[in-house]
């Protein structure tokens, strides 16, 4: 069992608001983007370790299956964040870091970039899309896991 292993909602610190794909997409890349909450399965993510008790872990949104992936596998900043079908390539394994002074906070590296996940340009509206970029130290890049219940 990975430490981090389940279904989530990714909250970004900055603007509150929740990760999701844009319009509850099923197709591969469709764009990611932070959108209020509206408890949608686009919204929630299963992280799954991509090898057991490896730090890698794959990001599966629970209305498409599929996984939360850097666009063309590129590694400069920028670059926007999609969905993508399951495929092999480190574009779509994270390492997912705790921010020590920040208890239930973190931040989501790109294994094939080194950049992490963040709302571009810090910002704070519905809509904003999701890139990678080089840690800034900012809020605009450190994400809450919360825990969402299964349905009974």
């Amino acid at each position: 069992m990975g430490m981090y292993e389940g279904l989530y909602r990714l909250r970004n610190v900055a603007s509150g608001l929740l990760l999701e794909v844009y319009g509850g997409s099923k197709a591969s890349g469709a764009p990611v983007q932070q959108g209020k909450e509206a408890e949608t399965p686009a919204q929630h993510w299963h992280i799954t370790p991509v090898h057991s008790g490896g730090g890698l872990y794959h990001l599966v949104n629970a209305g498409s299956g599929k996984r939360l992936d850097v666009a063309n596998a590129a590694i400069e900043n920028g670059v926007r964040i999609q969905q993508w079908k399951a495929n092999n390539f480190g574009a779509q394994e994270w390492v997912i870091e705790q921010h020590l002074d920040a208890p239930g906070t973190v931040t989501l590296i790109s294994y094939i970039s080194g950049l992490l996940l963040e709302v571009a340009e810090g910002s704070l509206d519905e809509g904003a899309h999701i890139q990678q970029w080089e840690d800034t130290d900012s809020p605009s890049q450190w994400w809450r896991l919360e825990p969402v219940s299964p349905s009974p």
